[in-house]
């Protein structure tokens, strides 16, 4: 079935906005094109005017996103690419009009608005996608079918180690919103960690409940959090661990998945696979103290770096939305509530000192933010 090219409007014109519209309008995406944009800065028209399709057609601009919902014929679908508490309200908006949507990392600003964005593309027979590019890299899709298939057994144990994303002052102070609970709803979780916590939940689904340790403001002053440590656990017996910190000088992307018949081991871009017999029936049969009588193979791949991703998930956009199947699509957008599911259920353990069942309700997280937001205000602003 040949594929159409889809046009895009696109809400949202800051660092990961512009880049959206040099892919389109350069070709980089195939089946897309920019159609409209949104601007509402003077400074920007001109870069603006200069967006212009590989097929030569301009890309028709709008100075606020009701004039442009105002137009629904000149676009199919959107793509959303502004700060995250505005997602909830323009997305229902194009929902509305039977748009497709494209949003950018996180869904929203709580749990029950990124269920209110589910629902209502549900309702209205919308494709509706989100911006996890990360599970588009090799090195992932190497791992989750070593995982599926049972390559290394049945998961008992993971380990997740980040350090890559180191955030100075200058980086949090760079916008008024960012890094705080009033602004941004958080710090390293709700921000660099919804990509860690969307890779993590693709890899081994969401657990039964968490504890969390997270010791807000460890390497700044402010009340975010800038390092988290997580506990998970699953209702088959895996136990997970979850470390980020983006206070770290020395850089470290480290996930260790245990099974029973061997481990899946991926530091940066290198995988090491060790493969033994089932242990579960060793432990139960072996006569001997330990594994001196286990055999081992070790095989070791190795991963060239990866441009991001970004060109080949707007493809899959393109594709799912012009053929209307969200099977093709590179995250479906349901998966940012599960992202958010784990960072929000993550804050309110370490807030409350206790272990969580999921699903964390989206009243007790609202409740708990209007704390944080509180008690914020009172010592930093």
């Amino acid at each position: 079935m040949e594929c159409r090219d889809l046009r895009i409007a696109l809400i949202g014109v800051g660092n990961m906005g512009k880049k959206y519209a040099a892919m389109i309008t350069s070709g980089e995406v195939p089946h897309m094109k920019l159609s409209a944009v949104v601007i509402r800065k003077d400074e920007l028209m001109e870069w603006g005017r200069s967006l212009i399709n590989v097929d030569g057609e301009k890309t028709a601009i709008f100075r606020n996103t009701q004039d442009l919902f105002n137009s629904p014929d000149l676009y199919d679908a959107v793509i959303i690419a502004t700060p995250h508490k505005t997602h909830r309200d323009i997305a229902l908006e194009a929902f509305r009009l039977k748009k497709d949507v494209l949003c950018d990392k996180p869904a929203a600003a709580d749990i029950g608005e990124a269920e209110d964005m589910e629902n209502a593309a549900t309702n209205n027979d919308c494709i509706y996608g989100i911006v996890f590019h990360q599970r588009l890299y090799a090195k992932y899709r190497k791992l989750k079918e070593l995982i599926d298939s049972g390559a290394i057994g049945i998961i008992k144990r993971v380990c997740l180690i980040n350090s890559r994303y180191l955030r100075t002052a200058h980086y949090h102070s760079s916008s008024p919103w960012r890094s705080s609970f009033c602004g941004e709803g958080g710090g390293a979780l709700i921000n660099q960690g919804q990509h860690i916590l969307d890779m993590w939940q693709y890899l081994f689904g969401m657990p039964r409940e968490l504890y969390a340790s997270i010791p807000f403001g460890k390497y700044n002053d402010f009340a975010v959090d800038d390092e988290a440590t997580i506990i998970m656990r699953y209702d088959d017996g895996m136990t997970g661990t979850f470390i980020l910190s983006t206070g770290e000088a020395c850089c470290e992307e480290r996930l260790e998945v245990i099974g029973t018949k061997g481990r899946a081991l991926l530091i940066d871009n290198t995988l090491t696979l060790t493969k033994h017999q089932d242990v579960t029936g060793y432990i139960r049969d072996a006569a001997a103290n330990s594994r001196e009588d286990m055999e081992f193979t070790e095989e070791t791949i190795e991963f060239e770096k990866q441009p991001e991703p970004y060109p080949a998930l707007l493809e899959k956009f393109a594709q799912a939305s012009v053929r209307h199947d969200d099977s093709l699509l590179a995250a479906k957008g349901a998966e940012g509530i599960n992202a958010l599911m784990l960072c929000a259920s993550a804050y309110y353990s370490a807030y409350n000192n206790i272990s969580v069942q999921l699903p964390l309700k989206a009243d007790d997280y609202r409740e708990l933010m209007s704390e944080l937001i509180a008690n914020e205000k009172s010592v930093y602003f």
